[in-house]
C-alpha cells in the first residue's frame, strides 16, 4: 500500500506538460512592433545601428537624434519630432527584442511618420544652402540668407509661407513660399509636416551701416547713436526685449526692444553715392 501510494504520488508530482524555453521569457518582447533609440551621429556621418548603417553625413556629425525602427521601417528623427531620413528597416523581430533586453532600446509607439496625402496641409525638404544664401526649389532658387550659406536646412511649405528651420527644428525666418502646395508635394524628398516648428529665444547678431546723421533702422526700429558714428559698420544684437549695439566688441548702446516684426536682413550693404553723368 505505501509503495502504491508512494508511486501514485510520484505520477502527481511530474508536470502535465513539458517547458518549453521559448514560451517563457521571450514571448512578451518578441511581440513588440517598434522601439525608439536615442543616438549621436559619429563624425562619419555614418551611423551603425543593430548591424544596419544609415548614412547621416559628417555635416550632421554630433547631432542627437532619436530612430524609430520597426520591422519594415527606419525613420531618424530630431530630438524636436522633425524627420531627417527614412530608410526600410533590416532589423528582425528578434533584433528588436534583443535591443530591448539590453536596455538599448525601449518600446515606442505609432509611426511618426505618414503617407504624404493629396490633401495635407504643409510638406518638409532638406536642403544644403548654397554659398550665397540660395536653396533650390525645382527649377526656382529660394534665398534664405547668405548667414546660411553652407548649412543643411529644413523647410516646411505650405504653398503660402515657407518656413527656415535648423537641425533642431528652431525656426529661423520666415518668407514667401514662391511654389503652390501642389508643386510642393513633387519636390525632391518630400515628405508630410512636423508641428510647425518653434521660434528662436537665442539672441541674433546683425550688421548696420549708420546714417549721416547718427542713426539706422533694425527690425522696424530707428536707433540712433550720434553722428560720431557715422558711416561705421555696427554690430547690433536682437534679442525678444533689448537691442544691444557694439563698436568693435564693446556696447555703445542699449535700448528697448519696441516691435515684434521679423529679422529679414542680416548684413548691411555700404552706400554708394550715385552721381549723375552729364
Amino acid at each position: 500500500m505505501d509503495a502504491t501510494a508512494a508511486g501514485a504520488g510520484a505520477l502527481v508530482e511530474q508536470p502535465s506538460t513539458p517547458v518549453c524555453d521559448d514560451a517563457v521569457p521571450v514571448t512578451e518582447p518578441r511581440q513588440v512592433q517598434a522601439i525608439e533609440v536615442d543616438r549621436i551621429v559619429p563624425d562619419s556621418g555614418n551611423l551603425q545601428i543593430a548591424g544596419q548603417q544609415v548614412w547621416l553625413g559628417p555635416d550632421r556629425a554630433g547631432m542627437s537624434i532619436t530612430l524609430w525602427i520597426s520591422t519594415a521601417h527606419l525613420h531618424v528623427l530630431t530630438v524636436g519630432g522633425g524627420r531627417l531620413k527614412t530608410v526600410a528597416s533590416r532589423l528582425t523581430s528578434k533584433d528588436l527584442a534583443v535591443m530591448l533586453e539590453r536596455g538599448d532600446a525601449r518600446p515606442a509607439g505609432s509611426t511618426p511618420v505618414q503617407v504624404l496625402a493629396e490633401g495635407h496641409p504643409a510638406v518638409e525638404i532638406d536642403r544644403i544652402v548654397s554659398t550665397i544664401g540660395i536653396v533650390s526649389l525645382a527649377s526656382r532658387g529660394l534665398c534664405v540668407g547668405s548667414h546660411l550659406a553652407g548649412q543643411r536646412v529644413t523647410l516646411r511649405l505650405d504653398g503660402i509661407t515657407a518656413q527656415v528651420m535648423d537641425g533642431e527644428r528652431t525656426l529661423l525666418r520666415t518668407l514667401r513660399c514662391p511654389l503652390p502646395i501642389t508643386a510642393c508635394r513633387r519636390l525632391r524628398g518630400a515628405r508630410p509636416a512636423s508641428p510647425p516648428p518653434t521660434p528662436s529665444t537665442k539672441p541674433v547678431t546683425l550688421h548696420r551701416v549708420v546714417s549721416s546723421r547718427g542713426g539706422f533702422q533694425v527690425v522696424g526700429q530707428k536707433i540712433q547713436v550720434g553722428r560720431v558714428h557715422a558711416r561705421k559698420i555696427l554690430d547690433v544684437t536682437v534679442d525678444d526685449t533689448h537691442i544691444t549695439v557694439h563698436d568693435n566688441g564693446e556696447p555703445i548702446r542699449i535700448v528697448p526692444r519696441t516691435t515684434t516684426q521679423e529679422i529679414t536682413r542680416y548684413k548691411s550693404k555700404a552706400h554708394t553715392k550715385q552721381r549723375k553723368t552729364s
